[in-house]
């Protein structure tokens, strides 16, 4: 049996022997590069500082003081029982935020805040909101822009315009529901999102409507909360999910058409 250390050492020899002196400067030369390269990527970031002021700090201080962190992320650091509210603001307007902290939802408690401390805490998250996007994505697959609110990318798009020629004004509710509500905070159109929620065009292709619905109504635990829509929207977001699994791969060509190599210089490598 060969002995791990005289192994090592041969290996060592190996490389030694083989790599010139002046591989050896490349190689370090290169590394060195890429040191520079990181360093000049990390303190180069674009990206404007944001500091809070007013409402937005007290707002954060209300986050804290009822540890939203221990079940939701801000840019994906905090507990994972609920979604990361980097882009909350984006998703949700302030009545919704009201309604969501007053009634709580599936695993989320209720919060009996102050009026003034739920107005305190939407002007953090809308503060939150123009700092940057939370979660990596792909902009063509997730039907989000750049600015990760669901508009014009080519997902979006491509499935509007198979809507519109559908006429199917079921699957247009939907669609506007899915966009317009928390779904697109978790799921996104073709494609696996950054926190595990499934492919909704796979999902219509491969559930029932009776199991849409059902997801829909009492959620799927531990992640997926119940949606809370009333039973008129729960039928109509079902409607759109169907709809897309069985227009995906013709939504899917249209996407491959209208995406070119632009994509390359829009796509946000510092999310990754």
């Amino acid at each position: 049996m060969d002995d791990p250390e005289e192994t090592s050492k041969s290996a060592e020899s190996f490389w030694a022997q083989t790599i010139s002196p002046t591989g050896k400067a490349w190689m370090l030369g290169i590394l060195a590069l890429c040191f520079v390269s990181q360093t000049y990527l990390v303190y180069s970031d674009p990206t404007p500082t944001r500091v809070l002021v007013g409402e937005e700090l007290a707002g954060r201080r209300v986050w804290l003081a009822n540890n939203c962190q221990a079940c939701h992320q801000l840019y994906g650091f905090g507990g994972f029982l609920g979604p990361d509210l980097t882009n909350a603001a984006s998703r949700l307007q302030k009545p919704q935020l009201a309604d969501r902290l007053a009634l709580g939802k599936g695993q989320m408690p209720k919060f009996d805040l102050p009026e003034d401390d739920v107005t305190a805490l939407w002007e953090f998250l809308s503060a939150m909101n123009e700092t940057g996007i939370g979660q990596a994505r792909n902009p063509v697959r997730a039907g989000v822009s750049a600015n990760g609110i669901p508009s014009n990318s080519p997902s979006t798009l491509a499935v509007q315009k198979i809507l519109k020629a559908s006429g199917d004004q079921g699957a247009i509710s939907g669609f506007e529901i899915y966009r317009s509500y928390t779904c697109v905070g978790c799921h996104v159109l073709f494609g696996e999102s950054a926190i595990g929620a499934p492919d909704l065009s796979l999902s219509g292709l491969r559930l029932s409507a009776q199991e849409i619905q059902s997801k829909l109504e009492m959620g799927v635990p531990p992640l997926m909360p119940p949606s809370g829509l009333s039973a008129e929207k729960r039928a109509q977001v079902q409607a759109f999910i169907t709809f897309l699994g069985e227009h995906r791969e013709e939504a899917l060509a249209l996407v491959e058409e209208s995406t070119d190599d632009a994509f390359w210089d829009n796509l946000p490598w510092w999310e990754f």
